[in-house]
């Protein structure tokens, strides 16, 4: 079963990697997927937010910044040592017709941190903003794909980080939900802290 669901990564990955490549999307993907690319945006994204929202803006931002400090270490110290997978760009790897657009890379693979980054702040976000979540979905999908694409994870890699992402994402906005209800109803009763 193991062996089957590898074959099929494998077969999924070189799809996306190598049969639908082309020179646009080699570029576009190797940009978006780099996160130095983003901040800049995110900055100018984010002091927008704070200009229009105020103080709703700050605590998502804050629950933000809570949320990548969580999905990052777990992904990178706690899930990839556990499971040890190889990247698929990694030099004793040897997929025949891959193509490496970041280069080799000796990091472990699974899950995908850029996908449970993207994809706990996508939920995160996403429950703050229910209307708008097909948009971060939407976008994490486009990180997620991109990180196939330039060979850097499987597509269980980004699947794996999307489901672990999305779990912390909730994990930290039910938190705040359930802080946040304790905190008014202490002031509410006059609880003493």
């Amino acid at each position: 079963m193991l062996e089957m669901l590898s074959g099929l990564d494998k077969t999924i990955f070189l799809f996306i990697n190598s049969t639908l490549s082309n020179n646009f999307f080699d570029n576009f993907f190797t940009l978006i997927t780099n996160g130095r690319f983003w901040i800049l945006p995110g900055i100018a994204a984010a002091l927008i937010f704070i200009w229009r929202q105020k103080k709703k803006a700050l605590v998502i931002i804050g629950l933000a910044l809570i949320t990548v400090s969580i999905s990052d270490p777990v992904c990178n110290r706690i899930i990839k040592p556990a499971v040890h997978r190889l990247r698929p760009c990694n030099p004793h790897v040897n997929i025949e017709g891959g193509r490496f657009l970041l280069g080799r890379k000796t990091s472990l693979s699974f899950p995908s941190s850029h996908a449970m980054n993207i994809f706990a702040q996508a939920m995160l976000f996403s429950l703050f903003y229910r209307k708008k979540t097909a948009w971060f979905f939407l976008f994490a999908s486009i990180i997620g794909y991109s990180r196939i694409y330039t060979g850097a994870h499987y597509p269980f890699d980004v699947l794996g980080g999307a489901v672990f992402g999305i779990c912390i994402g909730a994990i930290v906005f039910y938190s705040y939900v359930f802080i946040l209800n304790k905190t008014r109803n202490r002031f509410q009763t006059g609880i003493p802290d």
